[in-house]
């Protein structure tokens, strides 16, 4: 099993921003989680919206791989995070170029930012936002899985289940160097 490090916030302004201006700082499969981020953003700078305590927010640090494994990277998040919420008998899809959806509404976003030297990536940080208890969202059509099973979600349990399914499942997708 792969060793990760595990960092839990109250809050901070971006999961993503947090582990991009410290990455150096971290090893390898760093996860940063905050139950509330006051700047949570999405693809192209779009803000992400999460009411605090109501949702899985957080960040996964990979580090010194190689540039050509990108596709993996992204197929490993992909059809993990589809795999966890279908384990919870939700029909999720995924839909290009980062999101996941439950018939015509967002359930989960993903963020993947890259910093690289050559053929190796410095840093890839995955920024991923799950809609676990929010009932509401503002101006946009979204769900979250309290509003699919009709019932409140253990937070704490919901992100240990998916952090041991992402830990189980990266060397089938990533083969390192």
């Amino acid at each position: 099993m792969i060793s990760y490090t595990l960092l839990e916030f109250d809050t901070l302004t971006s999961t993503s921003d947090f582990l991009k201006e410290n990455y150096s700082y971290f090893p390898h499969m760093t996860f940063i989680k905050a139950s509330y981020q006051s700047q949570g953003r999405g693809q192209y700078d779009r803000t992400w919206d999460s009411n605090p305590k109501e949702n899985l927010l957080f960040s996964i640090l990979l580090k010194d791989i190689g540039v050509s494994k990108a596709y993996e990277i992204k197929l490993w998040i992909m059809e993990t995070l589809v795999q966890h919420i279908q384990n919870h008998g939700i029909n999720v899809y995924f839909k290009e170029p980062n999101d996941l959806y439950v018939g015509d509404q967002k359930i989960c976003g993903i963020l993947i930012e890259t910093k690289s030297s050559e053929n190796i990536f410095d840093y890839v940080v995955i920024g991923i936002g799950l809609n676990i208890n929010q009932t509401e969202f503002e101006n946009f059509s979204a769900t979250s899985i309290k509003n699919e099973l009709h019932k409140s979600i253990d937070i704490k349990k919901h992100f240990n289940q998916l952090l041991s399914l992402l830990i189980s499942q990266y060397e089938k997708y990533i083969k390192l160097k």
